[in-house]
Formats: C-alpha cells, sequence, structure tokens
C-alpha cells in the first residue's frame, strides 16, 4: 500500500508539472503573439546596426527584458517541481524539456546532435552524452594466502561490512601480490621517501596491491612527528592527492589498500566510515566523463591489514611503533599473499546539454558564432537532511538560464523586426556544472556541433542573481566580470563602454581570480569569452537558494547588459581579437592549475587528470622562431 500511495504521488507531481509547463508555455505564446501585432514595420536595413552607433534601438530590446519575465521564469524553473535539476535525475530532463519547448515557442532553430528525422521533437535541442558514477555498484575483495581464501569483504549502497569499502579510481577488477609502502610518502624536503626505500631494495610495485597507512607519523595529541617548524600535520594527512601523484611516480600499481587504523586524527570507527561510504553510494555523488584513470583504490580496517601482513610477522601497528620513533621508512614485500577484488560496475547515465540556434543575417559573417551559455543543472534533493531537503538553485543557476532564454527572446523580436544579427548566435544550457563542468568539456573538447575556430566569442553566465556578502564594495548593485588577457581584452572594454552608452545603473567589478565555470573550457580552447556572476552568494549550494531570494531588478540590469554586449558582438564589423592558433605549438594536456603539482605532467590524450580528477585540458606554447 504504501509503494502504490508513492507512486500515486510521484505521478500526480508528474501531471502538475506537465500541466504547469503547458499553461506556461500558453501565457508565453500569447505574450509574443500580442507583442509581434506591437511590433512596429521591418527595416528596410541590410545591415543591423552596432550597439555604438545606434543606442538606442538596442535600448528598445532591451526594455523588453522585465524584472517580472524574468520572476515568471525563474519562480518555475527553480520551483521543487523540478526537484533540484540534477545531472542524470527527472528533474533535470524535466528542465531540458521546459528549454527545449521555450526555444521552439520563440522560433530559435534545434541544434542538437540527435533526431535529425524527427524535427519536431524537443529533443531535437538535445546533445546527450554520457556520465560515469566514481563509486561502482558492488565490489567485493578477497584475501588468499597460497591460493586458499583466508578473508572477504563486500561493500555496495545496500551492505558493508568492517573490513573494507570502496575509496576512488577505476573501478575495476584486479589482482596482484602485495607490497607495504609504508605511509605512501615521497619528501625529500622532509628526509622521508618510502618509493625510494622500495627502490633500494629492489622491490617494484608495478601490477601489485600497494598497502600504504593512512595519515603520516603523528604523536598522540595529532601533532606531526615530521621535524616542521610549527608540526602540524603536513600535506600528506591533508588530503590523499599528494600521495596519489607519489604511487603514479613510482609505477603502476595494480591497486592500492589504505589502512584506517584507530589514531588521532581517525574521526569515527572504521565501522562507521564504512556505513558512511555505503550510504554516500546511495545517492548520486560525483559524476565523471570518463572512468578514473586512478588504480582501483580500498580502505581497509587494522583487522584485515593485519591478516594480509600475517606471513611478515608484522602488525600494523608494531609498523606505525616502528616508523614512528625512527622517523624511517619499512617498507617490504609481502610474501605469499595475494588480493584480488571482482567489481559489478555502475552503469553510464545519460544527460544532455540544451542547444538553440539564431542564424545570422549577413552572408559573410553568419557562418561566424557567438555561444551564450550558463548551466541548467545543480543539487539536486538531499534526503539526508531534516526540513527542506532541495536545492532548487534560483541564483545558481537559474538566474542564468532565464537571463539566456529573455536574451533569446529580444533577439528574434528584434529579427522580427528586420534586425537580426549578423553573426549567428548559439545558446547553450549545459548540465554536469555542478559535477565538474561536464557538458562544457564534453561541447568543447569532444562535440563542438559549431566549430571552434568560427565561434568568435564565448558569453557565459553562472549566478548572476543573489548578491555576495564578501563583495569588496558591499555594493548590491553589481555584477562580477571574469576574463582572462588578450583572450577577453576586447569583450571586457566592450561590456564596460555599453554599460554608460545605454545607461544600465551597475558596478561592474572583476572577478576573483580561478573563479571558473563552463567558460573554462572555452578559455582553454583559446576562445575569447566573458563570464558574468554574481560570485558566492548568501544561499550559494544550500536550499535556500530560491526564487524568492532573488532581486529581479537587478537581474534584469545584468541581463540587459549581457544583450548590450551580444548585440554589439555580433554586428560588428571585426570578429573580436583573439589568438592566433598557427601561431603556437600543441603541447598536450594537463591537467588546471592546482596546489597538487600535477599539472606539470602532459598526457599526449584528453580525459581526466588521474591525480585530482579535473579534465585534461590542452596546452599550447609560442612556436620557435627558426
Amino acid at each position: 500500500m504504501k509503494l502504490q500511495i508513492i507512486l500515486k504521488a510521484k505521478s500526480r507531481v508528474i501531471v502538475i508539472a506537465a500541466l504547469a509547463l503547458l499553461f506556461f508555455s500558453v501565457l508565453l505564446d500569447i505574450s509574443q503573439s500580442a507583442a509581434a501585432r506591437r511590433a512596429p514595420p521591418k527595416s528596410s536595413s541590410s545591415q543591423t546596426p552596432t550597439a555604438f552607433s545606434k543606442p538606442a534601438l538596442v535600448q528598445r530590446y532591451q526594455q523588453m527584458i522585465t524584472p517580472e519575465a524574468l520572476a515568471s521564469r525563474l519562480y518555475f524553473l527553480a520551483s521543487d517541481l523540478f526537484e533540484g535539476r540534477e545531472t542524470t535525475t527527472r528533474g533535470q530532463k524535466l528542465a531540458a524539456a521546459y528549454l527545449a519547448s521555450q526555444y521552439r515557442l520563440m522560433g530559435l532553430a534545434p541544434k542538437g546532435s540527435v533526431n535529425k528525422f524527427e524535427p519536431l521533437s524537443p529533443s531535437a535541442y538535445f546533445q546527450p552524452f554520457t556520465v560515469y558514477r566514481r563509486t561502482p555498484k558492488e565490489t567485493r575483495l578477497e584475501v588468499l594466502a597460497g591460493g586458499s581464501r583466508v578473508a572477504s569483504s563486500t561493500f555496495s549502497a545496500e551492505a558493508h561490512d568492517d573490513l573494507s569499502y570502496f575509496m576512488t579510481g577505476n573501478p575495476v577488477s584486479a589482482s596482484g601480490d602485495v607490497v607495504f609502502a609504508g605511509y605512501g610518502i615521497a619528501d625529500d624536503k622532509l628526509g622521508y621517501n618510502d618509493f625510494a626505500a622500495l627502490k633500494a631494495k629492489g622491490v617494484s610495485i608495478d601490477g601489485k596491491w600497494v598497502m600504504i597507512l593512512a595519515d603520516e607519523p603523528l604523536a598522540a595529541a595529532g601533532t606531526s612527528l615530521f621535524p616542521t617548524a610549527d608540526h602540524q600535520p603536513t600535506k600528506w594527512t591533508a588530503t590523499f592527492l599528494p600521495k596519489k601523484r607519489a604511487l603514479l611516480a613510482a609505477g603502476r600499481p595494480a591497486g592500492i589498500l589504505v589502512v584506517r587504523y584507530d589514531g588521532p586524527r581517525m574521526q569515527g570507527t572504521f565501522a562507521d566510515n564504512a556505513a558512511q561510504a555505503s550510504s554516500a553510494a546511495q545517492r548520486l555523488g560525483s559524476l565523471s566523463l570518463n572512468q578514473s584513470p586512478f588504480p582501483p583504490t580500498y580502505a581497509i580496517s587494522s583487522k584485515l591489514a593485519d591478516q594480509i601482513l600475517t606471513s611478515s610477522g608484522q602488525t600494523v601497528e608494531s609498523l606505525r611503533q616502528q616508523i614512528n620513533q625512527s622517523l624511517k621508512p619499512v617498507v617490504f614485500g609481502v610474501e605469499g599473499m595475494t588480493v584480488r577484488t571482482a567489481v559489478e560496475q555502475s552503469k553510464g547515465l545519460e544527460t544532455e546539454n540544451v542547444l538553440a540556434f539564431i542564424e545570422g543575417s549577413d552572408p559573410q559573417l553568419k557562418d561566424e558564432t557567438i555561444v551564450i551559455s550558463s548551466h541548467y543543472d545543480h543539487l539536486g534533493v538531499n534526503q539526508t537532511l531534516k526540513g527542506d531537503r532541495i536545492f532548487n538553485g534560483a541564483a545558481d543557476d537559474g538566474s542564468g538560464v532565464v537571463a539566456s532564454l529573455e536574451l533569446a527572446q529580444a533577439f528574434m523580436r528584434a529579427k522580427r523586426d528586420g534586425f537580426g544579427p549578423r553573426r549567428s548566435i548559439l545558446f547553450i544550457n549545459f548540465s554536469g556544472e555542478e559535477k565538474g563542468t561536464l557538458g562544457s568539456a564534453h561541447y568543447a573538447y569532444r562535440e563542438p556541433l559549431v566549430p571552434l575556430e568560427k565561434t568568435v566569442a564565448e558569453i557565459n553566465m553562472d549566478g548572476v542573481g543573489g548578491i555576495d556578502p564578501k563583495h569588496p564594495t558591499k555594493s548590491r548593485n553589481y555584477i562580477y566580470i571574469v576574463g582572462d588577457g588578450k583572450l577577453s581584452a576586447e569583450l571586457i572594454d566592450i561590456n564596460k563602454r555599453l554599460k554608460e552608452a545605454t545607461n544600465i545603473n551597475l558596478e561592474l567589478t572583476d572577478g576573483p581570480p580561478g573563479f571558473n565555470s563552463d567558460q573554462f573550457n572555452f578559455q582553454t580552447q583559446l576562445v575569447p569569452f566573458i563570464y558574468y556572476s554574481t560570485g558566492f552568494t548568501e544561499h550559494y549550494h544550500q536550499p535556500g537558494d530560491e526564487p524568492h531570494t532573488i532581486d529581479y531588478e537587478h537581474l534584469s540590469r545584468v541581463a540587459r547588459l549581457v544583450f548590450a554586449t551580444a548585440w554589439q558582438v555580433a554586428n560588428q564589423e571585426a570578429r573580436p581579437q583573439s589568438v592566433n592558433r598557427s601561431e603556437l605549438t600543441f603541447d598536450g594536456y594537463s591537467c588546471p592549475p592546482c596546489p597538487f603539482e600535477c599539472d606539470s605532467v602532459r598526457y599526449n590524450h584528453p580525459g581526466e587528470c588521474p591525480v585530482c580528477g579535473m579534465p585534461l585540458m590542452p596546452q599550447y606554447s609560442a612556436k620557435l622562431k627558426e
């Protein structure tokens, strides 16, 4: 009976959402028809003027972007009906259908990669791509001595024990002998290197399971035993990432076993940690475009580690004491022991970007395209919370999405009046931004539906509603402008001049460095860009990020400024200045700059950084003169 009630409730939610969408679409269609009847006669001009040459014309269409229109869209898109729009979920897919329906009603052409033979389907606007959960569906870890099983552990979202749980890495089955590598630290500045000690003994980690202790040598009070200035725990305790880098530098292990013991910095028992990991596996969690290239990594308890160490005559505690007292590595191959894992992987999940297109009116310029982007996914529902569990994502990034819809409508009205953009405009609402800018990475690195060479500018909006309480001037009427040197200089200058030319009352603030969103994947491909945001707002990534918290007058001013900037770039004679690719040499791929030093490694393929997990980006350098 309970199941039937739940199913009926879910059905009612879907019906209500569908009826609301239909009602909203009808209202919008009526309003558009009325606007078309009120529109002035079409211009006979063959070229749409720029925003600088005729600012009054641009202001006419700016005024169509109203607080009321933005609010009507955002109160719907960021309502509970869309269940937080988490990537791959029902709420995200309802949002995709809503966006496609709005672009269809406005008259924008679909620019998706599917359903070429069903042009009237909403999916004609979709660019689908596959993402992968970082946690496998189920793992079984076995310890063998001389071929006989001595221990076994199972982990999944439904079951766990006090022996092991999956941490990170590529969730594949693996088998191999075992090497004990101390704490897994390689730090010549500290005078301690477990992997150098293994090499000195002639012990390779290639194709083997490497067992390491969590953290670093620590006193009972949790202070570091290394001779550091303040005796605070070092980077080797702060995160697992430095150890990942050290492991990859030392060889190619089959897998990693991280021993979590009852130490001064361990929070909760191993069983508690396993239960938390199992609970986290029930949720969607983090996603990626690729399976991680790092070896499968498991946390194991001291109980299981001691069973693996039996043939050595050592225990986890005896090894810790030896290393902690001498601050010298204790490393060795574990004789006669084998670890093997069997993994049932989670299936790939489908999600989609939404793309809508306005073809340019100029025969010579219409092959050049401006991308206007925002992301429509958010954080979904967290059932473990009390009270409000839905992350509505009104500011982040419902505000950017509804602004892009209003921009699209204003451009289409101008086009019907005879002032269509000379260059083409591609609106993209990305999915997967909250999971690591996955949608824009897929578009920019794998499937640019408009060639990047013909993409003259990328204009991104992420969180253009809400207020940053840490804004340097404490202003509530501002917008951060994020750019990068030569790639953004002209666009930022255009933006500042148009603020004055079209009388928009906004304080423009340089965006904080490293404040990235979907624009980053265009930036790494050397596409000129400008990125608008109100930053880390009051309700950033909280259930309280709801439509009633948005200042719609402020949001309309931001959207009008973005519209003027896009108008200017679409209609000026020359495309924005950019980097000349012919003057550059491609140097492979690396992860973005990060504090874990993995960005110094170059790869000959795109994908994911095996250390920090960020998407690998292309690297270029100036060609050497002959």
